[in-house]
């Protein structure tokens, strides 16, 4: 059966808007085999995400056929689901989910973003090509590249992130200590000594990089931390502001992603940063321009003290935490087989 204009169109849509946000510099886009899917692509951001999609569009009974080729799909990462909105492939999606969920096959449903447009949508007319594609940009930057790629990273963690006062860049200057140190895992102790700053400063900042999801602590005890997914990425992104503010000149990529975490540009917001960052308060903070002048202030303050350059880090990424010994193991299998009774 011939592919609709509506089906193209939409397939085409979504590695558009992946490959366009790349210019970003936050990741790498690579181009995939489509093999058996409408669209496929490789994502690259501290390791590579084969994201595979589909697209259903006319033919609403290829819905199973459609979730069982994106799901078994053993390399599969992300599995994007372009769908036309009628009550019949909602319920066929739900239903085969559901059927998924129950088989008690090793399949990661989570891995699934389903993006619905319009049934009414006609790709012959310009208007709602337009209409469709912004749409289809807005959902894919912030169910894709947001909540996964970029690790889930919000307005929300980079208010939390701006809500510490006192010693300017400190935050910044530990989150790229964590994320460039050969130590898997750093002790309080340790990240005082290599910034010259008392443990009291430090304990606070980690408090700040936990609650934002820039850190990570594993266990209890000691107080040792790593940096996030979305602390790398955090980082990068503060590169490229830094550099791109300086200019004055914001790419459509960086606006695109400013606008996701509520911040805005405006130079006098800077000045006034610059003289109260030993302060804290909503309108220092939550107002989207003034946060962003904090953001700019606390990077090149964490230069200017500790020569933190945020251009081109050497990011040293590590596998994820795994908890060891046979015992535990043997204890964690034994309440894994309890749990699937429920």
């Amino acid at each position: 059966m011939a592919e609709s204009v509506e089906h193209q169109f939409l397939s085409q849509c979504v590695t558009d808007v992946l490959r366009r946000m790349s210019r970003s510099r936050l990741y790498a886009y690579v181009e995939a085999e489509r093999r058996k899917f409408d669209f496929a692509c490789e994502l690259r951001r501290d390791w590579s995400r084969p994201l595979v999609g589909q697209t259903l569009w006319n033919h609403t009974a290829g819905v199973d056929k459609d979730l069982r080729t994106m799901l078994l799909d053993p390399h599969a990462e992300i599995c994007a689901y372009v769908a036309r909105d009628t009550i019949k492939a909602r319920r066929l999606l739900s239903e085969g989910l559901r059927d998924f969920r129950t088989s008690g096959a090793s399949v990661r449903p989570h891995r699934l973003r389903v993006f619905w447009v319009p049934n009414d949508f006609d790709a012959d007319d310009e208007t709602q090509r337009k209409l469709v594609s912004e749409m289809l940009e807005e959902n894919v930057n912030r169910d894709i590249l947001m909540n996964i790629v970029f690790g889930n990273l919000g307005a929300e963690d980079v208010r939390f992130f701006l809500r510490a006062s006192g010693l300017a860049g400190l935050n910044i200057a530990i989150l790229h200590l964590l994320s460039t140190s050969h130590e898997k895992r750093m002790s309080t102790k340790e990240i005082s000594v290599a910034l010259g700053v008392s443990t009291s400063a430090v304990r606070e900042r980690l408090l700040r990089l936990l609650g934002s999801g820039f850190a990570s602590q594993f266990g209890g005890g000691v107080f040792l931390a790593q940096v996030t997914t979305k602390g790398r990425v955090f980082l990068d992104f503060c590169g490229e502001l830094q550099k791109q503010a300086a200019e004055e000149v914001f790419t459509e990529e960086m606006r695109h992603i400013l606008r996701l975490l509520e911040l805005r540009y405006a130079p006098s917001a800077i000045r006034h940063s610059a003289m109260a960052m030993h302060l804290a308060g909503p309108f220092l903070t939550e107002v989207p321009e003034m946060a962003m002048g904090r953001l700019l202030v606390s990077i090149s303050a964490a230069f200017e003290r500790w020569g933190i350059l945020l251009d081109n880090i050497n990011h040293v990424i590590r596998g994820p935490d795994e908890i060891r010994g046979s015992a535990v193991e043997a204890d964690m299998q034994r309440l894994r087989l309890e749990s699937e009774k429920y």
